[in-house]
């Protein structure tokens, strides 16, 4: 079973990270393109947002699960196959590996727009996870 603690340690980051980056609903290409901290903001914050999830997903499949995983994209796979996610979220929780990644790698590429629709149109992804951790933890 997952460390409770470390778990719980990692929802209310979370939760105040999605909390934070709700406030910027609504935000423009314009707002990004135009305002520097913005941008850092939105950057940092989904950053954070991801590693978060992706830390509460690899403690869940390296304690309750013996399989090995090498990329953050196996853990998806992993936990598809033992049915705490299904087919559809995996293939959500890869393209959040890849942006997690783009965020992290190619930055200085990446498209406001982008930012936008996530900001915009997207962060409900995020309640999903965090429903399937908080469920799967029993918190």
């Amino acid at each position: 079973m997952p460390d409770r603690e470390l778990i719980e340690k990692h929802l209310q980051s979370y939760i105040s990270d999605l909390e934070n980056l709700r406030k910027h609903s609504g935000v423009t290409v314009e707002d990004i393109k135009t305002d520097r901290d913005l941008l850092w903001i939105l950057e940092r914050g989904l950053y954070l947002l991801l590693q978060n999830l992706l830390d509460m997903l690899a403690h869940i499949v390296s304690s309750d699960f013996n399989e090995s995983w090498e990329f953050y994209s196996d853990l998806g796979e992993i936990l598809a196959r033992n049915n705490i996610i299904t087919i559809g979220e995996k293939d959500l929780l890869n393209k959040m590996v890849g942006f997690r990644n783009r965020l992290s790698h190619e930055y200085l590429s990446l498209e406001p727009k982008i930012l936008e629709d996530i900001v915009n149109n997207r962060l409900n992804d995020f309640n999903k996870f965090l429903i399937i951790v908080k469920e799967y933890c029993k918190l």
